[in-house]
């Protein structure tokens, strides 16, 4: 039985439906819209897939670059990060996703903040 978070949520099946759950809320919110214009969304969607699995204890296939510099140029604001954490942690709970594994996302959302938010 795999007993990480990446296993108990249900592995890559549930990441990817909570990848493309949260993308739908990203993309119908007017404010988060225009971070968006002129993605390449299923390779963004494929990079969030890897990159969420390997930090709930999955594969660890992300092969993206580092996030600083992925996000560097975009002007993200915090409001807007926590925003979009805030949709992470909603579509993970309508998944039925254990608070040990919403408060390890949260975590993850903490520490990440200065590499994406300007």
């Amino acid at each position: 039985m795999d007993a990480s978070l990446y296993g108990r949520i249900g592995g890559e099946p549930a990441v990817t439906e909570a990848v493309n759950r949260l993308y739908r809320v990203i993309l119908a919110d007017d404010r988060l819209q225009p971070y968006f214009a002129g993605v390449d969304l299923p390779r963004l969607k494929s990079h969030m897939v890897a990159l969420l699995s390997q930090l709930l204890g999955g594969p660890e296939s992300y092969s993206g670059r580092e996030l600083r510099a992925a996000h560097a140029g975009l002007d993200i604001t915090p409001g807007h990060y926590d925003l979009v954490g805030a949709y992470l942690i909603g579509v993970l709970a309508g998944l039925g996703a254990p608070d040990d594994l919403l408060n390890a996302v949260r975590t993850v959302l903490a520490d990440t903040s200065d590499d994406i938010a300007a």
